[in-house]
């Protein structure tokens, strides 16, 4: 069955749920007092509902009138990463070159004005799945995002052997922790909540300067034995990265509002890096024989500041005042190159398309 009918069948399967429940517990609710989670609750949406529009310029953004949103999306998440070495033992220059399948999933989001959570995963192959908490104000925002993924598949090439390695489905694993951070400048008249997560609606174009903050954590083991020994033995690497930086975006409607195209990117200068290697060694025991153990070790890099970036892109078209269709792209370039010379970049990226609904 495609991809976009499984999407709109659980989205709709979703909205009776979701409809069954409010019936029930207004029903209930016209016969006894609120809770006091109902009450907390309460007070938690009509507080978002005033943040939304305080100090911000009524004729360029407006409150959509209903303030829940929920969307199944079908995207397609994936990393290209290559990892290169010069003068390693015994194998001499390596070159990993690395990509995940072009597999589609599926993605639930559940959200309320500038809160929303999604989830989403490989339905065919459960090669990688895609976990996301975002807090987009108006203002200042904050996302966080891990991504998993059993699925790149590429070649091992060595200089000092015949032919390539094949690097399999399954070989290795990547997990990546990602939280972005944002601060508009232009936040009374421009909207990246509005863009994004679409909590907010552009009535007229305009554009904005943004300051960023990144962090990073990313891990990738070799599950293949073969593969750790074309790499010196080497199991894990891993590379935590801090960074902020400076861009620009902008949001284009021409119907104030019913469809707004957005774009921005934004250099980002990583001032904290640090980055292990642990590799599986063998230790010489007096009998002669040896006991295998992991070791890591902290790979310096070659330069204590260097340059990476971040890029967005997205499309909405708001189709009545309760259903929106959408398009998105995010890119996340990130690369460290050792003062021994091995070098890492790897290349995160999501494209998607959904269907969302306001109630």
């Amino acid at each position: 069955m495609p991809l976009y009918r499984i999407s709109v069948k659980i989205l709709l399967t979703l909205l009776c749920i979701f409809t069954t429940v409010t019936n029930v517990t207004n029903a209930h609710a016209q016969k006894t007092e609120p809770t006091a989670l109902q009450r907390t609750l309460h007070k938690v949406k009509d507080y978002l509902d005033k943040k939304a529009l305080n100090r911000v310029d009524t004729n360029y953004l407006a409150l959509p009138e209903y303030g829940w949103k929920a969307t199944v999306t079908a995207n397609f998440a994936g990393v290209s990463t290559s990892v290169k070495g010069n003068d390693i033992p015994t194998y001499e220059d390596i070159d990993v070159d690395m990509h995940s399948s072009l597999n589609g999933h599926t993605s639930l989001m559940l959200g309320y004005r500038s809160l929303s959570a999604s989830y989403s995963w490989d339905i065919a192959h459960g090669y990688s799945r895609d976990f996301n908490l975002a807090w987009f104000g108006k203002q200042v925002g904050l996302e966080f995002r891990s991504h998993t993924t059993d699925g790149l598949h590429g070649v091992l090439d060595a200089s000092a052997t015949e032919g390539n390695v094949p690097v399999n489905r399954g070989d290795t694993r990547l997990k990546a922790t990602i939280i972005n951070g944002y601060y508009v400048f232009n936040y009374k008249k421009y909207s990246l909540p509005a863009a994004m997560k679409q909590s907010l609606i552009q009535k007229r174009s305009q554009g904005s300067v943004t300051a960023y903050a990144a962090f990073l954590a990313a891990r990738m083991e070799s599950k293949n034995p073969t593969l750790s020994t074309m790499l010196s033995g080497i199991t894990k690497i891993e590379f935590y990265q801090a960074a902020v930086g400076v861009g620009y975006g902008y949001n284009y409607t021409p119907n104030r509002g019913r469809l707004l195209m957005h774009f921005s990117a934004a250099p980002l200068l990583v001032f904290f890096n640090k980055s292990f290697i642990t590799a599986n060694v063998g230790i010489p025991l007096p009998d002669g024989s040896q006991y295998a153990t992991d070791i890591s070790k902290e790979v310096h890099t070659k330069n204590k500041f260097f340059v990476t970036g971040v890029a967005r892109a997205s499309m909405h078209y708001n189709i009545n005042r309760h259903f929106y269709l959408g398009a998105a792209a995010l890119v996340n370039d990130i690369r460290f190159k050792s003062e021994s010379g091995v070098s890492i970049r790897m290349e995160d990226w999501i494209v998607n398309a959904s269907l969302g609904v306001r109630f």
